[in-house]
């Protein structure tokens, strides 16, 4: 494909003038890495053009760059206004401050003063990260372990393979043996999967823990959760799989569905990519949910239709804002990033909505969200101080 092609498609994305055909095409072009580099040539060039006089170094180019294979997928698109490559790295992150949405931003205009600074760049983000809880309450440290087999516990042979999860291989015939109890769980900064004896599939997210046990033998599949956890349930219609969470309890047979119920968050949310759930309170209660839809629980049951999708983002590598309070966006870094929060000064109307990649250090996040010029952090340790920017930018100048 011509360089000449690649300007005209990526002219017509910012102008929003692309027909569906084109649209397709540029997202199969950004997705392919073949053309990653002739494409950031373009935005390159771009950037530098002489009626764009922001500078723009190689960090903002890159998450601009994943900010727009982002954008472009189906179902993830964010609506805007056309605006240029840097204001939509930073747009793509902030769709309401208040009263502001996307479109309506303010455009930044030289460098934002970042008090995020070199500290900031020594807090990574998580990684595979867990620890194993035998029956007899031995431990094994599980990114610490080497591929292969780990334990073996009734019968029951535990492996990690080399792509980081962890497998149970049941031996046939122990229907009558009474089932030991694990326990998996992953800290601050860590993530996990684990293939269960069933053969369901669960991907641990951060500050999260699942009890199970190490072979199904009963009328039922029976789980304990707490944290967020995603479920690839597999179909076994004699055996109801159920998770238990503090305030409810999901009954499927086989489907995919998310649940985060974390203690330091309002309500339990659970969302349903494909198949049925049913959710029941401890007052009996229930609800079934359908594709697409999320339950709410505190107290009561609330169905919403949302973007299933984008509850399991984090899975993929993505934290997804959906017009979001700071508060609720640092308890996620909180726990991804493994960091103490502490806020200064009234925060409470800024809300950010968006995608960014789970995969970037804290600092590059950080400063992105500091170009809105709403809010600023500081870095102290391994603690962020989280500031309005008029308070931020008050102590500086004195």
């Amino acid at each position: 494909m011509t360089p000449e092609t690649f300007k005209s498609l990526l002219a017509g994305y910012r102008l929003g003038t692309l027909s569906p055909e084109e649209q397709q095409q540029i997202q199969v072009l950004l997705h392919d890495p073949a053309y990653r580099e002739q494409l950031e040539n373009l935005f390159t060039e771009d950037l530098s053009s002489p009626d764009f006089p922001v500078n723009a170094g190689k960090e903002t180019l890159d998450m601009v760059f994943e900010q727009v294979k982002l954008q472009t997928q189906e179902a993830k698109v964010i609506t805007f206004r056309p605006v240029r490559w840097v204001a939509a790295a930073v747009a793509v992150l902030a769709i309401g401050i208040g009263g502001y949405y996307l479109g309506s931003m303010p455009k930044p205009h030289g460098n934002v003063i970042s008090s995020v600074g070199e500290k900031g760049e020594n807090i990574l983000p998580g990684r595979n990260k867990a620890v194993l809880t035998l029956s007899d309450g031995s431990k094994i440290s599980l990114d610490d372990m080497a591929n292969g087999e780990i334990a073996k516990e009734s019968g029951v042979k535990i492996t990690k393979t080399a792509d980081g999860r962890i497998l149970y291989s049941v031996r046939e015939g122990l229907s009558h043996v009474k089932p030991a109890f694990n326990t998996i769980s992953t800290p601050n900064g860590g993530q996990y999967q684990i293939a269960l004896p069933d053969g369901t599939m669960v991907w641990l997210n951060a500050a999260s823990s699942l009890k199970y046990p190490s072979s199904f033998t009963g009328k039922d599949r029976f789980v304990t959760l707490t944290g967020e956890a995603y479920f690839e349930v597999a179909k076994d219609k004699k055996k109801p799989f159920r998770v238990k969470t503090l305030q409810q309890e999901v009954e499927v047979l086989g489907t995919h569905f998310n649940i985060n119920a974390y203690g330091d968050e309002e309500v339990v949310k659970t969302t349903l990519i494909e198949g049925s759930v049913k959710v029941k309170l401890p007052s009996d209660k229930s609800a079934v949910l359908k594709p697409g839809e999320q339950s709410s629980v505190l107290n009561d049951i609330k169905i919403n239709q949302v973007d299933a999708n984008s509850a399991i983002d984090w899975k993929q590598g993505l934290f997804w804002f959906n017009d979001e309070s700071i508060y609720s966006i640092m308890r996620q870094f909180s726990r991804w990033y493994n960091i103490e929060v502490e806020y200064r000064g009234n925060v409470s109307n800024i809300r950010f909505g968006g995608q960014v990649s789970r995969m970037k250090n804290l600092s590059q996040v950080l400063r992105i969200m500091e170009l809105t010029k709403s809010i600023q952090f500081k870095v102290e340790g391994n603690k962020i101080i989280v500031m309005p920017y008029a308070m931020s930018t008050q102590n500086q100048t004195n």
